[in-house]
């Protein structure tokens, strides 16, 4: 694990596993998923997966102290972990410009919050979706032909730009080397899967201790 240089509420990737309730059978030599022992070991050494689950501030003091309810807030006592699942990370615009003189995130103040009661707009922690930029294909089509046999340049007299059509994926013409069009839901660049983890504390967490005990038994009565 990293040193405790890092500060509480920084966020790494982390190449192993978690808990994957939906996938509980671990690959042999790992135990199963849905065993608890991989979210387990990232606690023990004071880190938990951003997954969004809900938690309780006196379990968590140290971390509530920094994030606050910035991704979302329950009931009382209670707060939200970040949920960075299937999303690519960005930093906040705040007043940052590219060379057109425009936002680098231009819907900034329309981003909403990862969960209830969490922040919005121009702010961390706030979500966006997937979008494909709006943008023209200028093309024209010949409507109407010259006079039979007319033996100048250009058959037709009148061109017209028609509505946008598309039928399907359509190869570059000419682009070099030859390229294999992909089509999906959504825009998306080459990405590998990796799971966020968020610093909560720089004192490793005690399980089984008669705190630790009393805190859990408050949890699972829902106070």
């Amino acid at each position: 694990m990293l040193p405790n240089a890092l500060p509480i509420g920084a966020v790494i990737p982390y190449a192993g596993p978690t808990d994957n309730p939906n996938n509980p059978n671990g690959a042999s030599p790992y135990p199963q998923y849905d065993s608890k022992a991989y979210n387990l070991y990232l606690e023990q050494h004071g880190w938990l997966v951003c997954d969004g689950r809900t938690v309780l501030v006196a379990k968590y003091p140290d971390l509530f102290r920094v994030v606050g309810f910035i991704y979302g807030q329950a009931s009382p006592g209670k707060f939200m972990l970040p949920d960075y699942r299937g999303y690519f990370l960005r930093g906040v615009n705040l007043d940052a410009q590219g060379p057109d003189n425009l936002t680098r995130d231009p819907n900034a103040t329309d981003r909403t919050a990862s969960g209830s009661g969490g922040w919005t707009g121009n702010q961390v922690g706030s979500v966006e979706q997937d979008a494909f930029q709006a943008h023209d294909h200028l093309y024209q089509k010949a409507v109407a032909l010259k006079p039979l046999g007319y033996t100048g340049s250009g058959a037709f007299s009148d061109y017209a730009t028609p509505e946008a059509q598309t039928d399907g994926a359509v190869m570059p013409t000419g682009y070099k080397p030859a390229i294999t069009i992909r089509q999906a839901p959504e825009t998306r660049a080459k990405n590998v899967y990796v799971n966020f983890i968020i610093k909560y504390s720089h004192r490793p967490r005690l399980f089984g201790s008669p705190l630790d005990g009393l805190i859990d038994r408050v949890d699972d009565f829902g106070v």
